[in-house]
């Protein structure tokens, strides 16, 4: 257990270094083990991997990458991509949902900005017919991510929360 908890910290760090970034998204080894977990670069390239998951009888979670936004502007253009990509995958009748991490909608910059963008998305999916799971970031965010999830005006069927199982307080959570 140790040594997993040990990966997983070690692996977190090189997630939020640049250069760690750069080499496993540019280069080859890097590409070949991100394609079967990453749809694509941009729109397009995820929702034609959602259709021909959906024609082999499986549902998807789509999420635009990125997180911690440091201005309020790239937190606006984050949920424009988000409302987007619900009404296209409404359009297309597609099988899949969104998952959102609340600091790409500003979470540490502004909290209600992120409350007002989070309810629209929320309220989006709702009209669509479709579900929103906010993932869950560091620990740091545990407590704002459960308060801004409770707060936003939302029907339950269309928003969610993960929980983290390996943080002692996520029984209390749930």
């Amino acid at each position: 257990m140790v040594r997993l908890m040990l990966l997983r910290s070690f692996l977190l760090y090189l997630s939020e270094l640049e250069t760690a970034r750069h080499l496993l998204t540019r280069s080859g080894i890097g590409q070949r083990m991100a394609r079967r977990f990453i749809a694509g670069e941009d729109l397009e390239d995820a929702v034609g991997a959602v259709h021909r998951l959906n024609d082999e009888g499986f549902e998807a979670t789509l999420d635009y990458l990125g997180e911690r936004v440091a201005e309020p502007a790239a937190a606006e253009e984050a949920s424009r991509v988000y409302l987007g990509l619900l009404d296209r995958l409404h359009r297309e009748g597609l099988r899949s949902h969104v998952s959102v991490k609340l600091t790409q909608l500003g979470l540490g910059i502004d909290g209600e900005q992120t409350r007002r963008l989070l309810g629209a998305i929320a309220e989006r999916a709702a009209s669509h017919h479709n579900f929103v799971r906010i993932d869950m970031e560091g620990s740091a965010y545990t407590e704002s991510t459960l308060r801004l999830f409770r707060q936003v005006n939302a029907p339950r069927d269309a928003l969610g929360v993960v929980i983290q199982s390996y943080l002692r307080r996520s029984e209390r959570d749930v």
